[in-house]
């Protein structure tokens, strides 16, 4: 009983994490590769590698990019990560990913909801359920926001987030306000693209610690 007891358990993810990608008209194909080349070097970090590693049944990630209402698209599939070569390999596909939507506007509610629907098709089950959403801009319709953000909570979907900073000053505050939502919810903020890395880096590390987080250190 207590092996089989141990199967089950096994079969039980830490986290399904949907990383949704801003491609809207403000984000130009350098910053695209930035934030694209900057989550894979992400998950080469060390740290992030051995949280994966420590994390109960591994984790589940899935890239969207998103922008207007009727664009969004998956960027990469589900991947389970446990091990070392796992991780390296989705972090190759990662860096290989092509641009699929050519910009529009930042209808981040879309977006979400876009990454919400992904985990339907989600390996397993997962003991927390994530969306990591990046975006360098505020929304072009808040009431959808708010509604999209408290209708996926209600789902037990926690919503995060990265501001990048470039163009609006006060984003990380407004992403605050209008956008997380969820047990442990939390922005992270990149001064600009450029940084986006090690932005990245302190968020899925403490994504995929979870309540176990305790920082990402030096």
């Amino acid at each position: 009983i207590a092996g089989t007891a141990r199967a089950e358990e096994d079969k039980v993810l830490e986290l399904h994490l949907v990383l949704a990608f801003d491609v809207s008209a403000s984000v130009n194909d350098a910053e695209f590769a930035l934030q694209r080349d900057g989550t894979a070097e992400a998950f080469r970090n060390f740290k992030v590698h051995a949280a994966i590693e420590a994390a109960p049944g591994g984790v589940a990630v899935s890239v969207v990019q998103w922008s207007s209402i009727a664009q969004q698209a998956l960027g990469l599939d589900w991947a389970h990560l446990k091990t070392r070569e796992d991780i390296d390999r989705f972090a190759d596909h990662v860096e290989a990913m092509p641009r699929r939507l050519p910009g529009g506007g930042t209808m981040i509610h879309a977006g979400l909801r876009f990454a919400g629907d992904m985990f339907e098709t989600a390996p397993g089950v997962a003991r927390r359920r994530v969306i990591d959403l990046s975006g360098n801009g505020r929304t072009d319709d808040e009431p959808a926001l708010l509604e999209m953000r408290d209708r996926l909570n209600r789902q037990g979907i926690v919503i995060t987030a990265l501001a990048v900073e470039e163009a609006h000053r006060d984003l990380t505050r407004y992403f605050n306000r209008l956008v997380i939502g969820g047990a442990g919810a939390f922005v992270e903020t990149a001064d600009d693209f450029p940084v986006f890395t090690k932005a990245m880096e302190r968020k899925l590390y403490r994504e995929i610690s979870g309540p176990s987080y305790a920082g990402l250190g030096p």
